[in-house]
């Protein structure tokens, strides 16, 4: 049987930046000039809506780029364009097989690798090595279960039976150093220890594949970058949910609204893709 999935996402400009360096991956992206037109002053969001099975495995994921005006969010677009374009070449049948799954999540992770260092190629090619980037987080969706995957400090969560739990680790300095007091850490630990844009003489770039979580109908899964997580606290985020059960749209449009309010918040772009899962549809034939 192939689940169904209900997704809506948003990337919102934020109370104080000045352009949107985020971009996200439903089967969509935001275009260079839908990022562009994002201010201050006028279209501050953008939002995506889509529905489909389980026929094929899917991708979805936010990018928060880094690097200031302009190159932060050619690396966020980067990083999408490249879950478009994988994804567009891996049309096959959702996996059910152990061994299915490993080769999509070995090819997944060269995709990675290639990413990352056509992004460093364009940032030599800009004088801004130093200053271009872009985390990834989402899930890969297959016949039967997700797989979480991360590279930086975006988020990815699980909502079910009234309880938020985050399925992947920042891959930043306070979780590298656990235990260590972040006051002591530079920029408070949220240094990142890996990105796309992390030069390869660190090593090969790869995504972290977390624990595989059987699909079941009900679940929602909530993917942010740290304009969310900055804003809300994970109680917050949790109680947003549980009032909004009944519409992943009203749920995103409430986290970003909430969050936007915020004491401090909005200080960041903020971009959400949420996920519901729904009742398996009729055997294939």
């Amino acid at each position: 049987m192939a689940f169904s999935i209900e997704c809506f996402a948003i990337t919102h400009i934020g109370n104080h930046r000045k352009n949107n360096e985020d971009n996200l991956y439903t089967g969509e992206l935001i275009l260079p000039d839908e990022q562009s037109s994002m201010s201050q002053t006028t279209n501050k969001a953008i939002s995506k809506s889509i529905a489909v099975d389980g026929a094929q495995n899917r991708i979805f994921a936010v990018s928060d780029g880094m690097g200031g005006h302009e190159f932060g969010e050619v690396a966020s677009f980067f990083a999408v364009n490249a879950l478009s374009e994988f994804e567009n070449g891996h049309k096959q049948p959702s996996c059910r097989k152990k061994k299915d799954k490993f080769a999509y999540i070995q090819a997944f992770q060269e995709m990675i690798n290639q990413t990352n260092r056509k992004i460093n190629e364009f940032a030599i090619s800009e004088n801004a090595a130093e200053n271009m980037g872009a985390t990834l987080s989402g899930v890969i969706a297959f016949a039967d279960e997700i797989a979480p995957f991360n590279i930086g400090d975006s988020s990815t969560f699980i909502f079910e039976k009234n309880t938020l739990r985050k399925l992947t680790a920042d891959d930043n300095e306070k979780s590298m150093l656990d235990g260590e007091e972040p006051r002591k850490l530079e920029a408070g630990g949220k240094r990142l220890t890996k990105y796309f844009g992390l030069p390869e003489s660190n090593g090969v770039l790869t995504a972290t594949i977390s624990k595989p979580v059987p699909l079941k109908p009900g679940q929602t899964y909530i993917i942010s970058t740290d304009g969310l997580t900055d804003s809300l606290s994970h109680n917050e985020i949790s109680k947003i949910l549980a009032e909004n059960t009944d519409s992943v749209e009203n749920a995103v449009n409430s986290l970003t609204e909430t969050a936007l309010s915020a004491d401090n918040g909005g200080r960041d772009n903020i971009t959400i893709v949420m996920l519901k899962i729904n009742k398996p549809s009729k055997q294939r034939s």
